[in-house]
């Protein structure tokens, strides 16, 4: 999902939409990561459908990476778009896909609910840091394009 989102947007030339998904990632994983450097958790001792090292359990990493994909998606969705059904449409799947994760790695023995809540938590502020780091990037550039309008305005009162 992620890779299809990247290239439609570069092929776009959407530089910075590509930017935020990318960083929404990397945030998210490097958090994850530190995480589980820090805190070290087994997994459920259940039956599981799955054949992963029995370590690593907190936070949940796949709960974390749905809520970055698929919250910064709909984040992107409806900044472009004020149709109102579409936005409720965008909203209920960006918040029903991750819990789909999250009950799916509970029911398949690899998180406990806690783990699943500090999953969500990592993704929510994974997304958190992405949006204000673009939002600071827009504003000086913003500043950045009104100082050089008063730098031209200035130096061509100057030539008159």
């Amino acid at each position: 999902m992620v890779g299809t989102i990247l290239v439609v947007c570069l092929l776009l030339r959407r530089w910075r939409i590509a930017a935020f998904v990318v960083f929404a990632l990397i945030v998210e994983s490097a958090s994850y990561r530190a995480t589980t450097l820090v805190i070290h958790r087994h997994r459920p001792r259940v039956v599981r459908l799955e054949h992963l090292p029995v370590n690593a359990s907190y936070p949940s990493g796949h709960t974390a990476a749905s809520i970055a994909v698929y919250g910064g998606l709909v984040l992107l969705l409806t900044s472009i778009t004020r149709n109102r059904v579409f936005r409720v449409l965008a909203w209920t799947l960006a918040v029903a896909i991750p819990m789909f994760v999250a009950l799916s790695r509970m029911y398949r023995g690899m998180h406990h609910p806690l783990d699943v809540a500090g999953g969500a938590l990592v993704g929510i502020a994974a997304l958190m840091v992405v949006v204000f780091a673009c939002r600071a990037a827009g504003a000086a550039a913003g500043m950045r394009r009104e100082h050089e309008q008063r730098r031209e305005v200035t130096v061509g009162a100057g030539e008159a």
